[in-house]
């Protein structure tokens, strides 16, 4: 039963947490509480500035349904609703047969009443409106309740804004974990950013130290093609004006700003509406900023203006950025300087391998003078040089091909991609086709999507299924696919998980933990280098990979790659 009085409405609609609910009981709470036939909601939609009913209740509102949507234009005279909208004030019609700004929705309708709900910045975002099927219907005291009611469904909006503003602050959070790039967190910042403040552009500028200038580095508009071209100066338009201050600038009409330029915007200068941008601090030192504008519309009714509310998310957003930005230069200095420290062995014990096949080389060279120098060839002996020459140039090629796999395997071109169809692949290239090791393919059906670099991948699985092999001269190796779910920092995310299961002799507790560092092998063939590849090429794509087999019972390699949120 719905509410029939404000008292028995408003510890309801305090109670309930989802929004929809609310502001449904509000709507039916309308209709008895000033005895009318028919009571809608229409929310303000600031994207397409257009009304959309949203919840409503009486006898005929199921044959109507959500969704109807009302253009707010005064001009064309599109309703009650509309009106309200546009002029932000109440209207009551006692015979809307005789009102000029009335619009049909029930045939059965006579008396109207519509008030504006407005948020707490006193923007109009929403209209609750009343119909009844009686002449002159309503009265003094049925808009005070309506105003009321208008005030519970203003508060509703709001709570539920804020709601979107902290749940942006959590994905936020979860971005700082998952991008493994400063292009990956600030494609993440651009597109939470656009959800929550509804913006028609956002761009990011970063410092370059080299210049002391602030360059374009992620963007949403038509500034796409610019990024890492254009730059401000300090002090130089709105923008440059924060890099240097170090605080935020939030205009409405920004054109009328002495500090405006016109200069490198998303949109041409005159069809800018508002304007919002922030710096990104680190210790108070401005190391970039973020923007966002909206765009002039074509419904000079529609409120364009930042708030407050936007500016505070906009600059947690930025805190929060600041924050990932520097975890990602910090680990990547300590990549680098890892990297550099396994080069240096890498180099090391390269040419330390090299230079045993120069050696090798060296004496089959000498050799090959002595049978050059003999009055009679001997091709049995060439034989046997021209296949320890072969051997050793093959040896050669083989450390230098470890050493290129190594450095380049954290440098991806990832691209949307099909993991099930890069293991067949695989599989078909690598596996032997006559081998009395039998393969098993347990592959799952509607993966999530991966982004991925398809022939490093490859390279990956193709290490493992080699290494497998290479421990086996009968068995099975086993190849499976599945999504898991795995919980970080209270964070749950989806991984599509990849299995190379085999039958062989198992790798014992010790060797587990060094079987993925450099130089680690159990094979006289190559530098040692091949699950160590394998990690910096899972690592690169922000997965894990570690081996959970039984000791004596089979080796089992587990590849965890991220799953992208779209289908």
């Amino acid at each position: 039963m719905p509410a029939t009085s404000l008292l028995e409405l408003v510890p309801i609609v305090a109670m309930e947490q989802d929004y929809g609910k609310a502001l449904q009981a509000i709507a039916g709470a309308a209709l008895e509480i000033t005895s009318s036939r028919h009571a809608l909601i229409a929310v303000l939609s600031e994207e397409h500035g257009v009304l959309e009913v949203t919840h409503g209740a009486g006898e005929d509102f199921a044959e109507v349904g959500k969704g109807d949507r009302l253009r707010v234009d005064v001009g064309d005279k599109e309703g009650i609703v509309a009106y309200v909208a546009a002029t932000g004030s109440a209207f009551v019609s006692g015979d809307v047969r005789k009102d000029p700004h009335y619009k049909q929705m029930f045939p059965t309708t006579l008396s109207e009443v519509a008030v504006p709900v407005r948020d707490r910045h006193g923007r109009v975002v929403a209209v609750l409106n009343l119909e009844c099927d009686r002449t002159n219907a309503y009265r003094a005291p049925d808009l005070q309740t309506t105003n009321a009611l208008a005030s519970l469904i203003g508060v509703i909006l709001d709570r539920q804004n804020q709601d979107s503003h902290e749940e942006a602050l959590i994905q936020v959070g979860s971005a700082l974990d998952a991008a493994l790039t400063e292009e990956a967190l600030i494609d993440r910042i651009i597109q939470i950013g656009s959800e929550v403040l509804r913006f028609q552009a956002c761009s990011v500028f970063l410092h370059d130290p080299a210049t002391d200038s602030y360059v374009l580095r992620g963007t949403i508009g038509r500034l796409k093609s610019q990024v890492g071209k254009i730059r401000y100066q300090r002090g130089e338009g709105v923008t440059g004006w924060v890099c240097d201050r170090g605080e935020p600038a939030m205009i409405n009409k920004p054109q009328s700003d002495p500090r405006w330029r016109g200069k490198h915007v998303e949109f041409p200068s005159d069809e800018i509406a508002s304007f919002l941008a922030v710096p990104v601090l680190l210790r108070t030192r401005t190391i970039g900023v973020i923007r966002v504008v909206r765009r002039v519309s074509e419904n000079p009714y529609l409120d364009l203006r930042f708030t407050d509310s936007d500016l505070r998310v906009l600059q947690a957003m930025a805190e929060q950025f600041a924050v990932g930005l520097e975890n990602l230069r910090s680990l990547e200095k300590i990549i680098r300087s890892e990297r550099m420290i396994a080069w240096g062995e890498l180099s090391a014990k390269s040419s330390h391998m090299i230079g045993n096949r120069v050696f090798a080389l060296k004496g089959d060279v000498n050799e090959l003078g002595h049978l050059l120098a003999e009055r009679q060839i001997d091709r049995e002996e060439f034989k046997k040089l021209q296949v320890s020459l072969a051997t050793n140039v093959m040896r050669v090629e083989e450390i230098l091909q470890d050493f290129r796999d190594f450095v380049s395997a954290t440098q991806l071109h990832l691209q949307f991609g099909d993991v099930n169809g890069v293991i067949y692949e695989t599989a078909e290239e690598i596996f032997p086709k006559r081998s009395k090791v039998k393969l098993e393919l347990d592959i799952a059906d509607d993966l999530p999507g991966v982004e991925i670099d398809a022939k490093k991948l490859r390279r990956a699985l193709g290490e493992l299924i080699e290494n497998s092999m290479n421990y086996m001269d009968e068995g099975a190796l086993r190849i499976s696919t599945r999504v898991v779910e795995r919980t970080a920092r209270q964070v749950k995310r989806r991984f599509v998980q990849i299995e190379v299961e085999d039958t062989g002799p198992g790798i014992s507790m010790e060797s587990k933990q060094v079987i993925f560092e450099p130089f680690h092998s159990g094979r006289v063939k190559g530098m040692g280098l091949g699950l160590s590849i394998v990690k910096g090429i899972v690592d690169a794509h922000g997965g894990e990979v570690y081996e959970a087999g039984e000791p004596g019972k089979g080796a089992k390699f587990v590849i965890l790659l991220p799953a992208l949120d779209r289908p």
